[in-house]
């Protein structure tokens, strides 16, 4: 897995979109960023992107791999400007995490979520204090949603975590799968220091 960056912008999000696609085709569409506002970032993120906008501008975030994060950051120093745009913060994503939590009433999609989530997960990504609980009642017959006892219920708890682009991956099966609830997405960054 490649080193992912953050790069903080400030500008109309129109032009940063059009400034990053633009980078993007320079490269040969070798590498594709992903967009702050289109993931669900851990509160202390919004809350301090908010103050920032408050503060004087549009702020937005964007995630890259280093080729195009650096290319991205050089490009912005040297002319962003002319969109109307300035590179505000480079970052390096040391470690993504997503928490998660579900509760099911079927073996089968226990099963599922074991399969789809918990088992092959992409390189590097790790669980972290993962808690799988089966419960089964004989006395329970009823599979029905609303039925105060169940013949059978799994539940699971914890965070999966690791290098950014594995992390997203994560959270996209998380997302497809029913009766799994998701936190939003924890970043570990250090600064960088942009290319000249």
């Amino acid at each position: 897995m490649s080193v992912w960056y953050e790069i903080t912008v400030t500008g109309i999000e129109s032009a940063v979109r059009g400034f990053v696609a633009a980078r993007e085709a320079s490269l040969g569409g070798r590498e594709m960023a992903v967009f702050g506002r289109d993931l669900d970032l851990e509160e202390a993120r919004l809350s301090q992107r908010v103050r920032e906008l408050l503060s004087g501008g549009s702020h937005h975030l964007v995630f890259a791999p280093a080729e195009l994060a650096l290319d991205l950051a050089a490009s912005l120093r040297t002319r962003g400007r002319e969109a109307g745009l300035e590179l505000d913060g480079l970052s390096e994503v040391v470690r993504a995490r997503v928490r998660f939590s579900v509760v099911v009433f079927s073996r089968e999609l226990a099963g599922r979520i074991r399969t789809e989530l918990l088992a092959g997960l992409p390189p590097g990504v790790e669980g972290e204090a993962i808690e799988e609980r089966e419960e089964q009642d004989p006395e329970a017959r009823e599979v029905e949603l609303y039925t105060p006892e169940h013949e059978y219920v799994y539940r699971a708890s914890g965070a999966l975590s690791g290098p950014f682009p594995g992390v997203i991956e994560v959270r996209r099966r998380a997302s497809e799968l029913p009766f799994v609830k998701i936190k939003a997405l924890e970043l570990e960054t250090r600064p960088a220091e942009p290319p000249a």
